[in-house]
């Protein structure tokens, strides 16, 4: 089964892909798009369905995502996870509170969340969040260590468009979707920062 998303917004091709994969017993779906946002949206959600999801960039600048389902193809867990609380961490500003004091708050509050034994499996940053890992130094040296702790870090794409923030700005974690966003403050404990 072949599905084109190109020039899709977020989530469209998250959705896109879920519907076909629900219509699909086995085999292979094979995914056109033309963001890298899209590329990495779909490749992550067909990875957290435990489905194998590969890419392969074609000579016009598309690319094609093949997810496998219906074979033994399931993603096993680390052991090391119990290092995690189950909780995602929301940041829906880059700061906590308003001026100077609130920039203060978020880093202090950030680096702060680093000092104890079990951090938050995921952060997720929208809205002005997003500045935290595209242009707030400080905060993008503390999130880099949440990250090579394990942590997965998300910037909502839609928000980052919004701002004018091109994907190669982005300097640390993943661009995100709706769609990974709602499954998490659904699923999880959420902290808002």
């Amino acid at each position: 089964m072949k599905i084109d998303c190109r020039n899709l917004a977020c989530p469209e091709p998250v959705l896109k892909t879920k519907k076909a994969l629900e219509e699909m017993d086995e085999g292979i779906l094979e995914v056109l798009v033309n963001s890298i946002s899209s590329i990495q949206n779909v490749k992550r959600f067909a990875q957290n369905q435990g489905l194998v999801a590969e890419e392969e960039k074609l000579d016009n600048g598309d690319t094609i995502i093949r997810i496998v389902k219906g074979y033994e193809c399931s993603i096993v867990k680390e052991e090391d996870d119990k290092k995690f609380l189950d909780k995602v961490l929301f940041i829906k500003d880059d700061k906590v509170g308003e001026g100077e004091l609130g920039h203060i708050l978020m880093e202090g509050f950030l680096k702060t969340t680093l000092e104890f034994d079990k951090l938050p499996e995921i952060v997720v940053c929208v809205n002005r969040g997003v500045f935290l890992t595209t242009k707030n130094e400080k905060t993008i040296e503390i999130l880099k260590e949440f990250e090579k702790r394990g942590v997965k870090i998300y910037s909502c794409g839609v928000c980052m468009n919004h701002f004018k923030i091109p994907p190669e700005e982005l300097k640390v974690g993943e661009i995100g979707n709706a769609y990974d966003t709602m499954d998490f403050l659904l699923h999880k404990n959420v902290i808002t920062l």
